[in-house]
């Protein structure tokens, strides 16, 4: 299928992989982009870990914004984009607000388990962004491919970011599983296409598994990308597809 087989992760740049895409390859996107960290000491260890994926505020924009135009190319339906405004990304993040305010379709709020800023004067964080980017009636609240009642579904949802993940430790940023399982549950239908471009240790592919969905992935990251596919195979076996 355009050189691409289904239910694999490529290990590349995810323009690489979307470059054998054509126009509304994919059914929808999930995906959470690098948040733009630097050196960083999130868990108070006094630990100074360098994040690979950091850029300088116009590069994260510019990357991001090429990044998002290729996939509402690719994309039928929708991009559910997860992000935490940041003191690294905030400049940017507000101009892809900007810049794309014809193609936001709505935006929800994941209210998290609060993590404490070590620093004197900062907020402590709460909660993320998902912005849904659509080629589907971006100027429509409605969404026509809902799988949802009246009253069924807020744009604010709790989920806890506590996960099964056995990698946690060597990838910092990790999605729990409840939330590809609830869009996938509440958008689409049984063996839609789903596209991850940062798909880290797998969490989106796992949730395409469980909820009979097909998914792509692409992982720059040698080490992410090795690990994904060991995590991933548990579930394939469970499900009689490996």
């Amino acid at each position: 299928m355009y050189g691409l087989e289904l239910n694999k992760i490529y290990n590349e740049s995810n323009l690489d992989t979307m470059k054998r895409m054509p126009d509304n390859f994919v059914d929808y996107v999930l995906t959470s982009p690098p948040y733009n960290f630097g050196y960083n000491n999130m868990y108070g260890n006094g630990v100074k870990k360098y994040n690979e994926y950091k850029d300088n505020i116009d590069d994260y924009f510019g990357n991001q914004k090429v990044l998002i135009d290729e996939l509402l190319r690719v994309t039928k339906k929708h991009i559910f984009y997860n992000i935490q405004m940041l003191g690294n990304n905030k400049v940017s993040f507000l101009s892809l607000l900007g810049n794309y305010k014809n193609n936001i379709k709505d935006i929800i709020i994941w209210k998290k388990s609060m993590i404490p800023h070590i620093e004197k004067g900062i907020l402590s964080s709460s909660f993320e962004f998902i912005i849904i980017f659509s080629n589907d009636a971006p100027d429509k609240k409605k969404f026509y491919d809902a799988n949802f009642g009246i009253g069924k579904m807020s744009n604010v949802f709790e989920i806890f970011n506590s996960h099964s993940n056995p990698f946690a430790k060597d990838h910092r940023a990790i999605m729990p599983l409840d939330i590809p399982r609830y869009f996938m549950i509440n958008f689409g239908n049984k063996d839609d296409l789903w596209y991850d471009p940062y798909m880290g240790t797998g969490t989106t592919a796992i949730g395409a598994i469980l909820e009979k969905r097909n998914w792509i992935g692409s992982e720059i990251s040698g080490k992410y990308c090795e690990l994904a596919n060991k995590r991933i195979k548990p579930y394939l076996q469970q499900q009689n597809l490996f």
